[in-house]
C-alpha cells in the first residue's frame, strides 16, 4: 500500500479557522482503501515547512500540500518546494495568460505582484484552476530507485475541491487496493447513548459480513449521525452489504419505537427534508421567532426553491414587538412571560392571520449567557407548532453556548413540524 501524507498550510489553520480541506482530502481517499497516514499543519513560514515537508518527503509516497500559493509574500510553498528540491521556478505563459483572463472576466485590474503565480516548479505538470487564478502543480521525483509523487493545490476550498476531483483523484485511483462505501444516517432528537443501544444488536454481529465494517456515531446540536463505512474487494458485494446493514437498522429503530427518528441519508439536512414536504404536499410555512433571531428563517431559505413553500417570518425579539406585530396579549406576557407556552402559541396565531400559510412554527427561549432563572434556566425554549386547527407545544433545555442552542432549537423546531408533516408527532 502506497503511503499519503497531507500538509495543509496557514496560519489561520493553527488559529480559528477549521481545517476543510484535509477532512475533505482524507475522505475522498479513504474510498480507495487509502489511508493518511500523516497529517500536518504548519504557519506561513518557509523554515518551517521545509522541515515539515521533508519529514512527509522521507516517510510517504505521495504527499499533498495545500495553501500558500497565493500572490502575497506569505504565500511560500511553491518557492519553498522548489528550492527543496533543486528546481528552478519557470515562467508558464499559458498560466499567465489563466491569470489575466480571470481579472478581465472579474473586470478588475490585474495587481503587479499577482504575475509570480505564473512561475511553476520546473519539470511540474500544471492542474488548471478553473474558479480562482493560483494554479496547482503535480511533481514527480525519482529517489532511490522509487517515485514520489507531490501534489500542490489551492488552498480556499472552493477551488481546491474542483481541482483535486478532476486532477488528483483520478491519477489516485491506480492505487486503489479497496472499495469502500460509506452510508450516512442522521437521527433528530434521540439521545446518543440510546442511538448505541438501539443499533446493538446490527454493530454486534458485523463478524456475519464478508466485507470489512466499520460503525461509528457522532452527536451534534441535537442530531446523531450514524457513519456506516463497508470495504472489501467486490464491489457489489460491497453495495449488497451496505444495504442490508442499512436496512436492518432502520429494523432496530422501528422495532424499538423509534421509527421516525432518522429523518435523512447522506449529504440531506433536515431544512431540506422539510421542504420537499411541504412543496409535494403544497403547503405553505411562516415563522415567528425570538431568541434563535431569523436563524430559522435562513436556514429555511438556504434551501433552493423555498420561495414555493416558505411565505416569510417575523423576528419578535422584544415584548413590544410581539404585541404590536404578532398581537401577543400583554397579559400573557406578564401573566407567563415571554418564554412560555401561552406566549409561544399567541406569536403563532399572529404569524398565521399575518400571512395566512398552512403551517406556523414559534420559537421562544433564553439562549444564554445571562437571562436564565430558577423556574427558566439558560437552555429554557418554548416551540409551537399550528397547522390552523390544532397547536402543538413543547418544552425543552438544551446544553452549549448560546448558539449552539438556537441551533438546537432550530433542529428541533424544523424536526416537530417535519413528524406533523409525516402525520406524527
Amino acid at each position: 500500500m502506497v503511503k499519503v501524507s497531507v500538509i495543509t498550510t496557514g496560519t489561520e489553520l493553527l488559529k480559528e479557522k477549521p481545517n476543510t480541506n484535509l477532512f475533505y482530502i482524507t475522505k475522498k481517499i479513504s474510498t480507495l482503501g487509502l489511508k493518511v497516514d500523516f497529517c500536518s499543519i504548519t504557519v506561513d513560514d518557509p523554515t518551517v515547512l521545509n522541515t515539515v515537508f521533508n519529514f512527509h518527503f522521507e516517510t510517504s509516497d505521495i504527499v499533498l500540500l495545500t495553501g500558500g500559493i497565493g500572490p502575497t509574500l506569505d504565500d511560500v510553498t511553491v518557492e519553498t518546494i522548489a528550492k527543496i528540491l533543486n528546481k528552478k521556478q519557470v515562467f508558464v505563459r499559458e498560466v499567465y495568460e489563466n491569470i489575466v483572463r480571470y481579472f478581465i472576466n472579474k473586470n478588475q485590474e490585474m495587481p503587479p505582484f499577482a504575475e509570480r503565480q505564473a512561475y511553476v516548479i520546473e519539470g511540474a505538470e500544471v492542474l488548471p484552476n478553473k474558479i480562482g487564478h493560483a494554479p496547482g502543480q503535480k511533481i514527480v521525483v525519482k529517489k532511490d530507485k522509487s517515485q514520489k509523487i507531490i501534489f500542490i493545490l489551492p488552498g480556499p476550498p472552493r477551488e481546491l475541491q474542483p481541482m483535486f476531483d478532476e486532477y488528483v483523484f483520478p491519477q489516485l485511483q491506480r492505487f486503489q487496493i479497496k472499495v469502500t462505501k460509506e452510508a450516512v444516517l442522521h437521527i433528530c432528537n434521540v439521545p446518543e447513548s440510546k442511538v448505541q443501544e438501539i443499533i446493538k444488536p446490527v454493530v454486534d454481529i458485523e463478524s456475519k459480513y464478508t466485507s470489512d465494517v466499520e460503525f461509528s456515531i457522532l452527536s451534534h446540536l441535537n442530531i446523531v449521525d450514524i457513519h456506516i463505512t463497508v470495504s472489501g474487494d467486490d464491489e457489489l458485494k460491497v453495495d449488497e452489504e451496505l444495504t442490508l446493514i442499512k436496512k436492518e437498522i432502520y429494523d432496530c429503530f422501528k422495532n424499538s419505537g423509534y421509527e421516525n427518528t432518522i429523518f435523512a441519508e447522506g449529504r440531506q439536512v433536515i431544512e431540506y427534508v422539510v421542504g420537499m414536504m411541504l412543496g409535494k404536499q403544497r403547503k405553505t410555512l411562516a415563522v415567528a421567532e425570538s431568541c434563535t433571531g431569523g436563524l430559522l428563517a435562513n436556514r429555511i431559505t438556504n434551501i433552493p426553491g423555498s420561495s414555493f413553500y416558505f411565505l416569510g417570518g417575523v423576528v419578535a425579539y422584544s415584548n413590544t414587538l410581539k404585541a404590536k406585530l404578532l398581537g401577543v396579549k400583554k397579559e400573557t406576557l406578564d401573566t407567563y412571560g415571554a418564554v412560555s407556552e401561552q406566549t409561544v402559541k399567541e406569536m403563532c396565531l399572529g404569524v398565521k392571520n399575518l400571512t395566512g400559510a398552512d403551517y406556523c412554527i414559534s420559537i421562544s427561549g433564553i439562549a444564554g449567557p445571562a437571562g436564565g432563572s430558577k423556574e427558566k434556566p439558560v437552555g429554557t425554549v418554548w416551540i409551537c407548532i399550528f397547522d390552523g386547527k390544532e397547536f402543538e407545544t413543547k418544552c425543552f433545555r438544551f446544553l452549549g453556548t448560546r448558539l449552539e442552542v438556537k441551533e438546537q432549537a432550530v433542529n428541533t423546531a424544523l424536526d416537530m413540524l417535519r413528524l406533523r408533516l409525516g402525520g406524527r408527532k
